[in-house]
């Protein structure tokens, strides 16, 4: 879970609660520690069950969103809702939550143009869906949980073309430097598409 210091809010945060740094939820938690491991908690067996029965997937904006819900119905009140407040790191904003809808529709336009990335080597596929993921970090519709809703996201993608990204392997520093430059100074994400590509394997049936 991002912690929110790791934000940059450009104006007052409606999620948050009153005159607190905790987010709003359904537990009951007042203070971001306790939320936090609450959270990683239920996550765990919400992300396990979404293995078992996954979002039917269309690879567009709404089944990003039902992937978040499906992960957070529990903890927060805004699972599955686009943000409505702007949000950054490292004092760069990801993409104004007013421009959602447009660019998720050019992003999940451009990747149905390019077949949903079937038929690709195991190269060429975690070069393209690092590409994708880089995007949908940058549009980062959710005010919580982006990296794992994009994560679930890439896995269904990578399923269909029977591959399996090993995440595990990939440290979370090198996520993040990957993420970071790919919204702001690589827009090809040609490190997350190194990332991935070093980490794919095909699936044995």
């Amino acid at each position: 879970m991002e912690a929110y210091s790791q934000y940059d809010l450009s104006e007052h945060d409606p999620y948050l609660i009153n005159n607190s740094s905790c987010l709003k939820n359904l537990l009951g938690h007042t203070n971001t520690t306790s939320l936090n491991e609450a959270e990683r908690r239920i996550t765990q067996q919400t992300l396990a069950q979404l293995i078992a029965s996954p979002v039917q997937p269309s690879f567009d904006l709404k089944h990003l969103a039902e992937i978040h819900r499906r992960i957070f119905r529990h903890v927060y009140p805004f699972a599955g809702e686009l943000r409505k407040v702007e949000i950054g790191k490292g004092n760069k904003l990801f993409l104004p939550y007013a421009l959602i809808h447009r660019e998720a529709a050019a992003c999940f336009s451009q990747l149905m143009t390019e077949n949903y990335l079937r038929g690709l080597d195991a190269n060429t596929f975690g070069q393209r869906a690092g590409f994708y993921l880089g995007w949908i970090n940058k549009i980062h519709a959710f005010r919580e949980g982006n990296g794992r809703t994009q994560r679930v996201f890439i896995d269904q993608l990578a399923s269909q073309n029977d591959y399996f990204i090993e995440w595990s392997s990939i440290s979370g520093q090198a996520m993040a430097d990957a993420s970071r430059s790919a919204r702001t100074i690589d827009v090809s994400a040609r490190d997350l598409g190194r990332l991935l590509s070093m980490n794919i394997v095909k699936r044995e049936w």
